[in-house]
């Protein structure tokens, strides 16, 4: 099996630990927040990466993730001799901790059968894994989410002693909870990206110590990101950088162009990422009669969108709050870029952007505010450039990559 060959990335120099992430599936485009935590990891842990998923080789990929797709797994599905050999030998060499680690995760997840059905197809991969993290001595195990991955990393737990902790982000802890409690309480710490969220995993998990779950922000190597809060454009450069989704508000924010452009402001509006709505928004585009003022890039490596939130004047996000959680990775990296941001009121998003202070925040769905507030800065680059630096200095004191890290090799040592 092409996975017994891969070596963890090697530990000349660093932590005396063997760390196993577990991802939903690696890489994946729109997770460069956790992919910029596993590169600087890999420079201070042994560690190895399990993809539950076999990542989407038509996608654009990182490229931090081609440097650590040597050092990932990817284990097929259930119609496999491989897969179904590692089962029958755990059953045999182990009956007890078998039958026990499956029955515990059909009565944690028995009221949700679309949770149920989904963690039962990914179980064989976990004993596989258990079993390929027993003999390559793997000392704790890291779930990317809390949802799939986290019920692999427990019943890793459950088959092999390995200890395990999970990350909680967004939709993986909101949408459904089934077995969220249970997982809270046997890790050995859980970490999550805002205050907000960790209040309601201890709503989860009331028993859970409250020392357990841990906010540690998804971080920025702010050296990429430094700018300056003087941009020097000519025309007015808006930004906003998104998947292609109806709930992203791209639709709002090309009306609000429009509506600037008919009060004579001269701009640049850019959008930058791929997904379903790309030819729609290009049709809004061409019957707005904006198609020398927005250009739509496509999707792009995270190297080549720092460049575009440096320049930008203002970076927009039009989140709608039924489809948001926590706080918006674009809106970190804008403001690390002395960029000033404007957005909508949703999840966590206050622990960043305070509305008069590191930013404005808008009402959602409304293209009129949103063209107000963008006029605003545009006629009064003083207040601008006074917001993006005050957003810039809140995200360095709690958004450095180097510093945030540092906690999880403390927890990885534990």
């Amino acid at each position: 099996m092409n996975y017994d060959k891969k070596a963890a990335i090697g530990n000349k120099g660093k932590l005396p630990v063997k760390i196993a992430f577990i991802a939903s599936r690696f890489p994946s485009y729109d997770e460069a927040f956790l992919l910029r935590e596993l590169h600087a990891l890999s420079n201070r842990l042994e560690m190895m990466i399990f993809s539950l998923r076999h990542a989407d080789r038509k996608q654009v990929i990182h490229d931090q993730a081609q440097e650590l797709l040597a050092h990932t797994i990817y284990i097929p599905y259930i119609f496999s001799i491989e897969l179904f050999l590692a089962n029958l030998i755990m059953l045999l060499s182990r009956p007890t901790a078998y039958i026990k680690a499956l029955f515990s995760l059909i009565a944690q997840n028995v009221r949700s059968p679309q949770f149920l059905a989904k963690s039962l197809v990914f179980f064989p991969k976990a004993v596989v894994f258990a079993r390929w993290a027993e003999k390559n001595k793997v000392t704790h195990v890291h779930a990317l989410w809390a949802t799939y991955p986290a019920s692999v990393a427990q019943a890793v737990k459950a088959l092999s002693g390995i200890r395990f902790s999970f990350m909680g982000h967004a939709h993986d802890i909101y949408l459904d909870t089934t077995g969220l409690e249970q997982k809270i309480m046997q890790a050995e710490f859980i970490s999550t990206c805002t205050s907000q969220n960790k209040d309601h995993l201890l709503t989860v998990a009331p028993q859970a110590d409250p020392e357990k779950v841990r906010v540690i922000h998804h971080g920025l190597d702010l050296d990429l990101f430094r700018s300056v809060p003087e941009k020097g454009n000519h025309v007015y450069q808006i930004l906003s950088v998104g998947t292609l989704h109806y709930y992203k508000g791209f639709n709002y924010f090309l009306d609000a162009l429009a509506l600037l452009k008919k009060r004579g402001i001269a701009l640049h509006g850019t959008i930058i990422g791929g997904g379903p709505l790309e030819q729609d928004l290009a049709r809004q585009i061409r019957d707005l009669g904006m198609e020398k003022e927005v250009t739509m890039t496509g999707p792009l490596k995270q190297s080549q969108v720092i460049p575009y939130y440096r320049q930008s004047d203002v970076s927009v996000l039009m989140a709608q709050s039924e489809w948001h959680w926590g706080i918006p990775n674009v809106l970190i990296e804008s403001l690390a870029a002395r960029t000033a941001v404007v957005t909508t009121r949703f999840g966590s998003v206050e622990e960043l952007v305070h509305d008069g202070k590191t930013g404005f925040i808008v009402e959602a769905k409304n293209a009129v505010a949103l063209a107000d507030i963008l006029e605003r800065y545009y006629r009064d680059p003083d207040l601008r450039r006074r917001h993006a630096e005050a957003g810039c200095r809140l995200v360095m004191d709690e958004f450095d990559l180097a510093r945030n890290i540092e906690e999880y090799c403390q927890r990885f040592q534990a």
